[in-house]
This record gives structure tokens, C-alpha cells and sequence, in this order.
């Protein structure tokens, strides 16, 4: 995924470590195959004391600028096209030796447009280009692509390790972008303060289970549930109380239900109750029994709490799930008229 310079510090010097240490990483092991190539060329002993600071001199002034600015991705992205033109520098240098050449310039494409999209990408590469045709014309167009055996074999490091890195790296980045998408999935299907369904969550299963009551029959009933006198709550005692009511109540909803039953909050000190596979007696029997668990455990000082419910079975007449939600909601009024504290169908 592309960083730009707007993220935040954090994610910033972590960005900057992440480069820094793979930049360490890949130079070290990129001056091995180098090294080999230009050996074999019988390039020049002063060209030795420079690969040695591309290795190790430049990856730490590399972090050192990043660490040091008030925009580390941005010097970031520019330390990564600086990387690219040392590349070309060397590739033109080992007289394009064409395993360390070829190896150089895939992994420079790789990583910026991974690092930072086609634009990084396309910028590093003109640079590497670039400075290796100037370092190719200052070093008389020198050309002898054939890699040697024993340049093979330093290359070795590089392939193996940076790569695995590679993987490795993607590996882990991958399994935080999971992690986080299913927080993002729970969180957007769990009621945060109960811990229960939301009312998108709740509706969406009962819309399935009113699919396969038409399509094969299976029974199910909706309860719509109201905590009875929940603003004489909140203003006698205060909302803490009432958020704990409310906590106790989801408490003994969940408690109460069977595996395949879905407790939801539907909104406020409303909630609702997805009875699957329940019919008229069997959810009437639920919603009898969820009353007076609240009603014996749930107390606010000396004032008990009690529900007013409202039960609907599914009927061949309900086509959509507003008409089911209605039905329940209907039944909830009639047991808030009757007197609150009972269920009512």
C-alpha cells in the first residue's frame, strides 16, 4: 500500500525504520554479488572504499535524514530514488554484468512501486537509468555482461535473504490488514456497548430466517423488547444506572437464549430477540421466562426493573422485514397499554 506524507509520525519512523533496516539489509548483501562482479572484471582497488560506504555508510546517512526530518516519508521516497541511482551507478560500473544488473533493477521496481506506487516507481527507475548511462559513458561504455560462476554465488545472499525478507515483511503486513478488517467487520455488526447485535446485524438475520420461511417453511418469531420506566431511571438515579441496566439486561438476554438465537440491541433501552426455529408457544415460553429473569435480578436501589415484551411469529403474510419488525413492535405497545412488565403477541 502507497505511504504518502500526510500519514502520522508514528506510522512515519515506522516506515522509516521498516526502509532503513531493508535497505541495510539488501546493501550488504547486494555489495557481495557487486564485489564478486567487479573482481572478476578487474575493475580498479578504488572503487572498493566507495561499494564499502554504499553498503554500510550510506543506508545509515539514509535513516539519519529520514529520522532527522520534519516529513520522513517524503525523504524518505527521495532516500529510495537516491537508492536507485547508486544502483545504476554500480550496474554501469560492474560493466553490466547481467545477474547483478538484472537482480539490482528488479528488486529497485519492486520495492518503490510497493513502497510508494508508480509514481516512486517511475521516478527511481529514470534515475537509475539515467545514472547509469552517465556513469556508463564516463567509464567508456564498457559492456561485458557474461556473470561469472563465483559471481553467481555472492549474488546467492541477496536472492535468499532479501527476498525472504521480502516475503516475510509482506507476510506480516498482510496479516495486520486481516486483523484490523475484522475488528472493522465486528465492530460493525456488534452493538459496542453491550456487546450484542446491532440493529443492521439484528435485521439482517431476521431477513434470513424470513427467507427460508418461505422458501422451506422453517418457523421463527421476533421478540421486540422495552426496559419499563428507563427515563424515570435515568433521571432518578442517573445515566451510569441506566447504562448499567442496560448492561445487566443484555447480560441476562445473551444468558437466556439458546446458540442459535441472535439478542440484539435494537436502539436506547430497546432490544430485540431472534427466536430461530421457534414457533407461537415456544417463543412466548422464551419471552416469559427472559421477563422474570430480569424482573428477580435487576435492581436499581430499591426499584426493580422489569420488560414489556412483544412477540411475532412469522405468517405467510409477511413478505418483508418491516412487516415483521411492525407486527413485534405492535405486540410491544399492547404490553406497555396492559400495563408494562408482560408479553404480549
Amino acid at each position: 500500500m502507497p505511504y504518502s506524507a500526510s500519514r502520522s509520525d508514528t506510522r512515519g519512523s515506522r516506515f522509516v525504520h521498516y526502509i532503513g533496516g531493508m535497505r541495510l539489509l539488501g546493501s550488504t548483501t547486494g555489495a557481495l554479488g557487486l564485489g564478486a562482479a567487479l573482481h572478476g572484471h578487474g575493475a580498479l582497488q578504488s572503487w572498493w572504499p566507495l561499494l564499502a560506504f554504499t553498503a554500510l555508510g550510506w543506508p545509515l546517512l539514509a535513516w539519519r535524514l529520514a529520522a532527522a526530518s520534519t516529513d520522513p516519508v517524503r525523504t524518505e521516497f527521495r532516500n529510495l530514488t537516491l537508492d536507485a541511482g547508486l544502483a545504476g551507478f554500480w550496474i554501469a560500473i560492474a560493466r553490466f554484468d547481467l545477474l547483478p544488473a538484472v537482480m539490482l533493477a528488479a528488486v529497485m521496481a519492486m520495492d518503490r512501486t510497493v513502497a510508494g506506487g508508480w509514481v516512486l516507481a517511475r521516478n527511481s527507475m529514470l534515475a537509475m537509468i539515467g545514472v547509469a548511462l552517465v556513469t556508463a559513458a564516463l567509464n567508456g561504455f564498457a559492456f561485458e555482461p557474461r556473470t561469472q560462476f563465483a559471481t553467481m554465488l555472492w549474488c546467492m545472499p541477496f536472492l535468499v535473504l532479501y527476498l525472504l525478507a521480502v516475503g516475510i515483511s509482506a507476510r506480516v503486513f498482510s496479516d495486520r490488514v486481516h486483523a484490523r478488517n475484522r475488528v472493522l467487520q465486528k465492530s460493525s455488526r456488534i452493538d459496542a456497548a453491550t456487546g450484542l447485535a446491532n440493529r443492521r446485524q439484528l435485521l439482517a438475520m431476521a431477513a434470513v430466517a424470513l427467507k427460508r420461511f418461505h422458501r422451506h417453511g422453517e418457523m421463527s418469531s421476533l421478540l421486540m423488547i422495552d426496559i419499563d420506566a428507563f427515563k424515570q431511571i435515568n433521571d432518578g438515579h442517573g445515566h451510569l444506572a441506566g447504562d448499567r441496566v442496560i448492561g445487566e439486561v443484555a447480560l441476562l438476554l445473551q444468558g437466556g437464549l439458546r446458540g442459535q438465537d441472535v439478542a440484539g440491541r435494537y436502539g436506547g433501552d430497546e432490544f430485540g430477540v431472534l427466536l430461530v426455529g421457534a414457533g407461537r408457544e415456544a417463543a412466548l415460553e422464551v419471552a416469559e421466562r427472559l421477563r422474570e429473569r430480569v424482573a428477580q435480578r435487576v435492581r436499581v436501589q430499591d426499584q426493580t426493573v422489569t420488560l414489556s415484551i412483544g412477540m411475532a411469529e412469522l405468517t405467510p403474510r409477511m413478505h418483508a422485514i418491516e412487516d415483521w419488525a411492525e407486527a413485534a413492535d405492535a405486540a410491544l405497545y399492547r404490553a406497555k397499554a396492559a400495563g408494562r412488565n408482560c408479553v404480549r403477541e
